[in-house]
């Protein structure tokens, strides 16, 4: 997958996540957008394998754009 590509999460699901990424050795970086109260967190170049891991951690709450 060339985009990249972002999941939106609370602040207090963010702790967690990030740890579970980090046992998995999956780059990725931490954005709050103006004006929100959830962090996005943005994923380069993905292979499908780690899309579905992604997807299933996250569930459906893909930022679009």
């Amino acid at each position: 997958m060339e985009q990249n590509i972002s999941f939106t999460v609370s602040w207090s699901d963010a702790t967690r996540l990030a740890k579970m990424l980090q046992a998995r050795n999956l780059r990725y970086a931490v954005k709050q957008l103006p004006g929100k109260t959830t962090l996005a967190f943005v994923f380069p170049k993905l292979s499908l394998s780690q899309y579905v891991y992604l997807y299933i951690l996250f569930g459906a709450k893909r930022q679009e754009g």
